[in-house]
């Protein structure tokens, strides 16, 4: 299991920071799938209370990349195949959906938009910024869903993004990429200012699909390595003990 040390903040730091700290750690594999957080190792290291990081820890439980187990304490969630394969099948629907629905809202104050979300994707991949790269990433393909003019639409799709967040980043690690290429989403930035609405849906398909299987992959087999290590520790547990 990796080190993990975190640097202490300011008396003044909000709790957003505190999530953002925490979020980066899971992100980067510092906090790695399973593991529990141990709260007062945390709070000594970024020198702050431990109720304004219970409350980072609660927000991060609400967003669905960690978990609370009573009597046992706050872990980052477990990924196995089916979940992945749950929010990737979900991502294709929804991103189907939006484009449709934003298709004919698109004006000018949108390809803007698209460009500049565009520049900071390309701009975090060059600054090799795992995190950054992570989060512009899914700021752009959320536009779609802030287009297209449906409430719950845009509230199922920012439940899903803290998974889709930590999602990408196995697959980064899966692949021992820091960041994807510079130009991942040249083609799909040029659909969305197209004319052709399909092309844009099936590439928006074909951009998840791409992902999917070797994340698919890696999880079963970070699976794999959990069952085998439980086999392990149920082997070499002292019976009654």
């Amino acid at each position: 299991m990796a080190k993990l040390d975190f640097s202490p903040i300011a008396d003044t730091t909000r709790r957003a920071e505190i999530v953002g700290l925490l979020r980066r750690a899971i992100l980067t594999g510092r906090l790695e799938p399973g593991q529990k957080l141990n709260e007062l190792r945390i709070s000594e290291q970024m020198r702050v209370s431990r109720a304004p990081l219970r409350e980072a820890m609660r927000e991060l439980v609400q967003e669905g990349i960690l978990t609370s187990i009573p009597y046992a304490g706050t872990f980052v969630i477990n990924v196995t195949a089916k979940d992945i394969d749950d929010a990737y099948s979900l991502n294709k629907v929804l991103d189907e959906f939006a484009i449709e629905r934003t298709w004919p809202l698109r004006d000018q104050r949108f390809f803007d938009e698209l460009d500049r979300r565009h520049a900071a994707v390309k701009q975090a991949t060059r600054d090799l910024d795992t995190t950054r790269q992570i989060e512009t990433a899914l700021q752009l393909h959320g536009l779609i869903h802030e287009w297209a003019d449906n409430s719950v639409l845009l509230e199922t799709w920012q439940r899903l993004t803290s998974r889709l967040q930590m999602y990408f980043a196995l697959h980064q690690r899966a692949r021992n990429e820091p960041v994807p290429a510079v130009d991942a989403h040249e083609t799909y930035v040029r659909l969305l200012k197209g004319s052709d609405m399909r092309a844009a849906q099936r590439h928006a398909k074909d951009h998840i699909d791409l992902d999917f299987e070797e994340l698919l992959a890696y999880a079963r087999g970070l699976e794999q390595r959990g069952s085998k290590g439980a086999g392990a520790d149920r082997a070499g547990r002292p019976k009654g003990g």
